[in-house]
């Protein structure tokens, strides 16, 4: 029960922030309206990303790792709880975006909606594990300020390639994966192909859970 108090704590804390990552899905929808799957990718991996570094930024001000490490929890609980703090943000953001782009398609306003398919979702999700699998080592290590370049590199680059990497593998049928699974249809390689980065990224991100666990239980708070 205290490691959901935990979770909790990260969404209560920062409710003007995921007030904000709303408006900002719906900015995103608005001005990314041409680039397809990549409209959810961006909206949501910025959502995502606004909200967990706000939580960390907001703990390490208030010292409020001492206070978390002063009670029953194991540490290996707390890296726990912020990792998956970031997949409930993910479905949060994940279903404002559905709400968002429903609302839009019946309103009479002439823009293209990206409408969310499986294939975008586990685009976006393949996104974020990759972004949070790369930061939260690197955030237990040195701390938020410190990471804060980072930060920046990790925003910019992720969410740029696995749009452009998700439209490559969608409109070329030359590419080198497609190649290797010339003998399913397209609609098939394109299920196959991504079953084979989500389960690559899911391995990622055990691994970065791991690195994060070794790198807390060795820091001096």
């Amino acid at each position: 029960m205290l490691n959901l108090h935990l979770i909790m704590k990260d969404v209560l804390i920062q409710k003007k922030q995921i007030a904000f990552g709303f408006f900002y899905l719906l900015f995103v929808i608005f001005a990314f309206q041409n680039n397809g799957v990549g409209t959810f990718i961006v909206g949501i991996t910025a959502f995502t990303y606004l909200i967990t570094t706000y939580s960390c930024a907001s703990e390490e001000k208030n010292r409020a790792d001492v206070m978390i490490n002063s009670l029953p929890v194991r540490r290996s609980h707390i890296v726990a709880m912020k990792y998956l703090s970031v997949f409930i943000f993910f479905i949060a953001g994940t279903l404002a975006y559905m709400l968002f782009t429903g609302l839009l398609k019946n309103a009479a306003i002439n823009i293209k909606i990206y409408m969310l398919t499986l294939e975008g979702f586990l685009y976006g999700f393949i996104s974020v594990c990759l972004m949070t699998g790369i930061y939260f080592p690197v955030y237990f290590k040195v701390g938020y300020m410190k990471s804060r370049i980072l930060n920046l590199i990790l925003f910019f680059s992720i969410f740029t390639g696995i749009s452009y990497l998700a439209q490559y593998i969608q409109q070329n049928d030359n590419n080198i994966l497609n190649k290797l699974l010339m003998n399913f249809s397209i609609s098939q390689r394109n299920i196959v192909i991504t079953a084979i980065l989500l389960a690559l990224v899911i391995v990622f991100q055990l691994i970065s859970y791991g690195i994060s666990v070794k790198i807390y239980n060795s820091r001096e708070l």
